[in-house]
């Protein structure tokens, strides 16, 4: 016996000094939010609080392999990963020719289309922190006032090819929007999935200067099947196939920065059938203005979306409002930042949201929500 296992170890040894081990990066991001307002429940939370790994290394023909896994816990109670990123669990290889990413990562939209939506400090609302006090958005299919699936971590493949004269093409191609980084390993089929299924990113972006100003244009596009037949109304209907465009253009000025950003779902999450067709759109202007350690900006975003007959049919959570009326979300904002040193920064941001759901004699709260937070990046 003791023969066997000095051999057992002998073995192992020699198996485990045979392995080349890349250069491991470790970081982390903590986060604490306070919020308050009219018509909210304020209090004390946290958001996007995670660990990250990273690593790659050089193969002997020259490629570069990667990776990194980035946990951010929604629930630290419940120990449920988010589902979008910044979480993720990925590799990539990267060639003259082209970089290829595999795992829960970004797609070609969310990571070339510029984020205009995260410009005001406090995140604009792209970081969705004033979100976690007012939960009355009315016009969104997930993250609030973007296309479908922004920002999502879903298990996918994508290609980004090398930059040229400021040019960037990325594709993804993503087997299942119902599969992400909150989903279990197993890959058995579920066809009472609420997401899409097969869906592929395609996008373009330019990044130039002139005369002073250097500014970024992305644009992009989403299509897929459709969404699984448990959104259908009592199987009756064949639900639209995914159709989503967004676009940016963000410009810098010296101290000053702009950024637009639309985009239009269409009727993604709608049905042939429906005598009222479903319908969702948005867009975000932002503007920030940079002295040193302080920023300050300011913004405005409208979000719509028309349910169309099969999604007010199968709608877990009806209003009084028919299917055809226009729902909508509006928000301003104001905010403050100021970066401390050594990876902290503080912020505080205003806003006033007004949401309705088309029908005059509902009354929805249209709430003013104030939050601060200080982040600490190591």
């Amino acid at each position: 016996m003791n023969k066997f296992l000095i051999t057992l170890a002998t073995i192992v040894a020699f198996a485990l000094s045979s392995v080349a081990y890349a250069d491991v990066k470790i970081s982390g991001f903590l986060q604490q939010i306070a919020g308050m307002g009219d018509d909210v429940d304020g209090g004390l939370t946290y958001k996007f609080n995670r660990f990250s790994f990273g690593a790659d290394t050089t193969t002997d023909n020259g490629w570069t392999v990667g990776g990194s896994f980035a946990a951010e816990f929604g629930n630290m109670a419940g120990g449920n990963m988010s589902g979008y990123l910044p979480t993720s669990n990925s590799m990539y290889i990267q060639t003259d020719a082209a970089t290829i990413t595999i795992g829960s990562a970004a797609d070609a939209v969310t990571g070339l289309v510029p984020r205009v939506g995260n410009m005001v400090p406090g995140g604009g609302h792209d970081a969705g922190y004033q979100f976690l006090f007012d939960a009355g958005s009315l016009a969104a299919n997930g993250v609030a006032y973007a296309e479908a699936y922004y920002a999502m971590a879903n298990n996918r493949i994508n290609v980004a090819l090398p930059s040229i004269n400021g040019f960037s093409v990325q594709a993804t191609y993503t087997p299942d929007m119902g599969v992400n980084s909150s989903s279990g390993i197993g890959r058995a089929s579920d066809a009472n999935s609420g997401s899409h299924g097969e869906t592929t990113h395609v996008a373009v972006a330019y990044s130039g200067e002139m005369d002073g100003m250097s500014y970024s244009i992305g644009v992009g596009s989403i299509n897929g099947n459709s969404q699984a037949s448990q959104l259908q109304a009592a199987g009756s209907s064949t639900n639209n196939d995914l159709a989503a465009i967004a676009a940016a253009v963000k410009v810098t000025m010296g101290n000053m920065a702009f950024g637009i950003h639309a985009y239009d779902n269409g009727d993604s999450f709608g049905a042939s059938t429906d005598a009222v067709k479903a319908k969702e759109s948005g867009y975000t202007v932002m503007a920030t203005y940079n002295m040193g350690n302080i920023t300050v900006g300011a913004g405005i975003a409208h979000q719509e979306l028309v349910r169309g007959t099969k999604a007010q049919s199968t709608a877990t959570t009806l209003t009084s409002a028919d299917a055809g009326n226009v729902r909508e979300d509006n928000i301003t904002m104001i905010g403050i930042g100021y970066n401390m040193g050594g990876g902290v920064s503080t912020y505080i941001q205003l806003n006033n949201m007004d949401h309705t759901d088309g029908d005059h004699a509902t009354d929805e709260a249209d709430p003013q929500v104030l939050f601060a937070g200080i982040s600490l990046g190591f």
